[in-house]
């Protein structure tokens, strides 16, 4: 693992996960642009449609984290979303709002949105799976305590960036949950053995961009404008989302059934997403 301080001079970001973002999204922009060239998309309108996503999907992390996981401290000072030093970036958050940007963009150009999400869908996934490594080498987003051969110690302390030298001056995230649940004690220099939910999303997400690809070319030549890519990695998602949760070391917040708020709102939009798969197949199968 490598956890990140980035040393700018005049002011440090401690944990910065903003390093292997930037290269989930170079990666996904490329293999998204790669797809709407090959099969035909208008490359002319492909910087805007990008733009606009990647500002939705930056809005929609930030403003998601602080108003699901820290929202006292953003009532106190909604200023926080605009700190460079602030932490919090929620994936869930980003995913809507990205597809906030790029429907904004479809309309206003009056292009089929369903149809771009389809060209896009693969490279937001393997862009998702990498960003996913990023948390792990990061220490964040990290799973509760396991017995199990799974079970990984993330490092207290991390590596600031260009000097490449240890700094002691600030636990990690992981190290502080194990030690507030009395885990690990205060000379320890890693975790307990925590959940790697990180790497268990990116195997998610990996599977679930096999599925698009395999749907992709099934209903591509006769339907390019159909919405079921759209569900099947949206509902996926929150369904992969939806059961990692129960194994999250940051879970709070518990509203029913052992379920957070996100949680409710995720198991709904899935089973949505399933009955709509279900439907659109068995009419697709009744018309053929």
């Amino acid at each position: 693992m490598l956890p990140i301080h980035l040393d700018l001079g005049f002011n440090k970001i401690y944990f910065y996960e903003g390093i292997y973002f930037l290269i989930s999204i170079a990666i996904g922009v490329f293999i998204a642009y790669k797809r709407v060239k090959k099969y035909g998309g208008k490359l002319d309108l492909f910087d805007g449609l990008i733009t606009w996503s990647i500002i939705g999907a930056l809005i929609g992390a930030r403003l998601s984290h602080y108003l699901f996981w820290n929202l006292d401290l953003f009532l106190e000072n909604p200023g926080v979303l605009f700190s460079l030093s602030g932490a919090g970036n929620s994936i869930t958050g980003g995913l809507v709002g990205g597809m906030v940007g790029g429907l904004l963009f479809t309309r206003r150009k009056k292009m089929n949105y369903f149809e771009y999400f389809s060209l896009l869908s693969p490279g937001i996934l393997f862009a998702q799976a990498i960003g996913r490594i990023g948390c792990f080498l990061n220490g964040d987003a990290h799973g509760v305590a396991t017995n199990s051969i799974f079970g990984v110690h993330f490092p207290r302390y991390g590596t600031t960036v260009p000097a490449f030298e240890t700094d002691y001056g600030l636990s990690s995230s992981a190290w502080q949950w194990s030690y507030q649940h009395g885990l690990v004690d205060q000379a320890s220099t890693v975790s307990a053995a925590l959940h790697p939910t990180q790497l268990y999303e990116m195997f998610g997400d990996l599977a679930l961009m096999g599925i698009v690809l395999w749907v992709f070319h099934k209903i591509w030549n006769s339907d390019k404008t159909s919405p079921l890519i759209f569900f099947i990695h949206t509902g996926g998602y929150a369904l992969l989302r939806f059961a990692l949760e129960f194994i999250r070391g940051d879970r709070e917040f518990i509203a029913f059934a052992n379920m957070t708020n996100l949680q409710l709102v995720l198991l709904a939009y899935g089973l949505f997403t399933i009955m709509y798969a279900i439907r659109y197949y068995s009419k697709r199968k009744s018309n053929a």
